[in-house]
């Protein structure tokens, strides 16, 4: 029941966060931090003490009709994803301390908080669709409601077109989730959704139905990743919503989109996904995200605008690694959700600091502010770099293991599609540069002379987001060990790879 518990604990510190909100105001950021923490070692420990761990409690049972369960599962996959979930989630709650010291509404913002991170770990931890989908739509309303509440800009405008796309997207994952349920009454013999029944289905599923739960799902899916054409909302959203919550939207929300497509898509449309046709379709569609967020990002002038398309360009390197479809491409692709994950969170948290310290967010008129706040553009160096791929930190073995996949991908064109892909890593060492250079060198302005440096509450979530990129890109072995074994699980559960 240890899941299930995770899962209270959230809920329930979201109604204790908006009670003790009254007299702590923003510093309720700290007990947030330690509801976050302990569901993180609640989860470790499950996982550690079962690998994997299962929790079945018995849902709906009508003989002969439907049996379906509240199935909570956490293997090597999962596990890694509720790693940064619960890692970045934390470490900006503590963030949130400084960043929302002024903001109103304080409780408000608290509870939304932990129900936004309990929609995220429900909807990985789940083994069942119809619980899945509710966990999903879960994340949807505090998000919402943070943006359009504490957000920048025209606010509600920005919120509402998030608020669209993804009820959107969500419709075509209903349709496919209902196409599941009747081929399980059909060739199973009975209506469920635990994922582990609907495996059953694999190698019965006709080739036309497959394209057509792939086309759902990828767009369903795809809409939450952001993947181009299908990305229209995150420029803006990640932009204008409130800086905690854009690093929560770009370092682990969106790649929520990655997870479903592997564990909900890719086992029930195999024969078509694997195949030479959509494999050269979609490392395409993987190459024209890549490089259309990486040449928007290099022209933004808004530093959060810039970091936006920039999660759009990192989305086209981990979706190469999901379609390129085999062990080492997945691993480079699920290993890149966590490096990405800490490298664009440390980012956003950089950008924060312009806006709450400097309070300023053009780079026209930022620059020079290495010599003020030299530990702020310390750590931004290092985050920069970890995007451009440089050796030492983690994006590096991330990108690393997705280019070795993209070669042996089922394609004749791997020559081709590995080389563009490689030119991607210059494209995001340019617009880091950009990034870097316009803030930090360059001539200071004179408005920012008395500038200081960020304070402590900022600072710390970015230094240990920094440490932990560059632990994990000197020594992965203990994160590999960990999917390596999900991923092998994974593999034989839905009968290898087409």
């Amino acid at each position: 029941m240890l899941v299930s518990l995770s899962l209270y604990i959230l809920v329930i510190g979201a109604l204790i966060a908006y009670l003790a909100a009254e007299k702590l105001g923003a510093k309720t950021g700290y007990l947030v931090f330690a509801i976050i923490a302990a569901v993180q070692g609640i989860t470790h420990y499950a996982y550690v003490y079962s690998r994997p761990y299962v929790e079945r409690i018995s849902w709906v049972d009508i003989p002969g009709f439907m049996e379906t369960t509240l199935f909570f599962k956490v293997d090597g996959i999962g596990f890694l994803f509720v790693t940064i979930i619960m890692t970045v989630t934390a470490l900006a709650a503590i963030y949130s301390v400084g960043y929302m010291e002024h903001a109103e509404n304080i409780r408000v913002y608290y509870m939304a908080y932990l129900i936004y991170v309990a929609g995220m770990y429900g909807a990985i931890v789940s083994y069942n669709l119809i619980q899945f989908f509710f966990f999903w739509e879960l994340m949807l309303i505090p998000s919402y409601y943070m943006i359009a509440e504490w957000g920048y800009g025209d606010r509600r405008r920005v919120a509402f077109k998030y608020f669209l796309y993804t009820q959107l997207g969500s419709i075509l994952l209903i349709i496919a989730i209902a196409i599941l349920g009747t081929l399980s009454v059909e060739k199973i013999g009975v209506l469920t959704f635990d994922l582990d029944a609907l495996y059953g289905l694999i190698g019965s599923i006709d080739m036309a139905t497959q394209r057509l739960l792939l086309f759902l799902m990828l767009i369903g899916f795809g809409v939450k990743m952001a993947l181009v054409p299908l990305h229209g909302w995150l420029p803006e959203a990640h932009a204008e919503a409130p800086t905690p919550i854009s690093v929560i939207l770009s370092g682990v929300m969106i790649e929520i989109g990655l997870y479903g497509l592997i564990r909900y898509t890719i086992p029930f449309t195999l024969d078509v996904w694997g195949s030479e046709f959509f494999t050269n379709l979609l490392l395409g569609l993987a190459l024209i995200t890549l490089f259309y967020g990486g040449l928007n990002a290099l022209v933004q002038r808004d530093v959060k605008r810039l970091l936006a398309y920039s999660s759009i360009s990192q989305m086209g390197y981990m979706f190469l690694g999901v379609a390129a479809l085999n062990f080492v491409s997945l691993e480079g692709g699920i290993y890149h959700v966590f490096s990405h994950g800490l490298l664009k969170a440390l980012l956003f948290m950089v950008a924060g600091v312009m806006i709450h310290v400097v309070g300023v967010r053009s780079l026209d008129q930022l620059g020079g502010l290495a010599g003020k706040m030299p530990l702020t553009a310390s750590l931004a160096i290092i985050g920069a770099m970890g995007i451009a791929g440089l050796p030492g930190i983690a994006a590096f073995i991330s990108e690393f293991m997705i280019f070795g996949g993209v070669w042996e991908a089922n394609t004749p064109y791997r020559l081709a599609f590995l080389f563009i892909a490689v030119l991607g890593s210059a494209l995001s060492a340019a617009y880091m540069t950009v990034f870097i250079r316009e803030i930090f060198f360059r001539e200071l302005p004179e408005e920012l002379e008395e500038v200081g440096e960020a304070p402590l509450t900022m600072l710390i979530p970015m230094a240990g987001l920094a440490i932990l990129a560059i632990v994990f890109g000197v020594y992965p072995k203990p994160l590999l060990d960990i999917l390596v074994a999900g991923l092998e699980e994974f593999f034989a559960a839905i009968g290898g790879v087409a």
